[in-house]
């Protein structure tokens, strides 16, 4: 799953590639390797299935979840952006006319759209077999979709200061670790502190508290404030990458 994003594949030289192609493009590569998706998708639904199965407490339950998603998002992107930097093809689309932030933004949506195909039948499962609502579910359902925009994204910038692809990973693991800490995950959020305010700003605390509550558990926050901070954060995320994508584009 991680190191070989479905979406983000190295395309072959084109003369022309318009922003709308690129993603479509992506898009209907992951199509047509059905299997490929499948397994990419079965593997993180019987982790959910196994956790509920065996009477993980919620919150942790929803940590190893709320982790699952942070890593296929952002080493995902992150390994692919880098091979693609390695085989030219971000030369090719930094030389291509048009919008820079159409051409980049379009293809790390279509990875996030894809990652967001695959995890769906995690957030099915946790909430059916955790006894969730359907309002817990609906919750989970954004705060994925958002979540997933952040990685894709921070995965994306993390190659910026990596050499090569294999480097990310490692980059990765030291971004989002502190992200995970400050969110919460590992300690639960303090009641109140400055860690209680990170927690509130991080999207990885919303989206675990998402998931406590379709594991029918007491979620951290009420589901308005979950899908408003994650809907926040994955505008912030689109923003800073329509800022750095001709950086990113153009980066030898």
């Amino acid at each position: 799953m991680v190191g070989n994003h479905p979406s983000l594949t190295v395309s072959p030289p084109r003369a022309r590639l318009m922003p709308r192609t690129v993603a479509a493009r992506e898009l209907a590569i992951v199509v047509s390797r059905r299997r490929a998706l499948a397994i990419k998708a079965g593997l993180p639904l019987l982790l959910a299935i196994a956790l509920v199965a065996g009477h993980a407490p919620t919150f942790w339950a929803g940590m190893l979840l709320t982790v699952l998603v942070a890593m296929v998002g952002a080493v995902g992107t992150a390994v692919t952006v880098s091979r693609a930097r390695e085989a030219g093809f971000l030369t090719r689309l930094a030389a291509t006319p048009g919008s820079r932030p159409r051409l980049l933004g379009g293809w790390v949506l279509a990875a996030a759209a894809v990652d967001v195909v695959q995890l769906l039948p995690v957030a099915v499962a946790a909430t059916v077999t955790g006894a969730g609502s359907a309002q817990s579910l609906a919750v989970l359902a954004v705060a994925l979709a958002g979540a997933l925009i952040v990685t894709n994204v921070l995965g994306c910038v993390i190659t910026l200061a990596a050499a090569n692809a294999a480097e990310v990973l490692l980059d990765v693991v030291v971004v989002l670790a502190p992200l995970l800490y400050l969110g919460g995950l590992f300690t639960g959020v303090p009641a109140s502190g400055w860690r209680a305010a990170a927690a509130a700003a991080d999207p990885f605390s919303h989206l675990h508290s998402a998931f406590i509550g379709a594991l029918g558990g007491t979620p951290t926050y009420s589901p308005a404030v979950d899908v408003v901070a994650i809907a926040a954060a994955a505008a912030v995320a689109v923003a800073a990458l329509v800022i750095l994508s001709r950086r990113i584009l153009e980066r030898d």
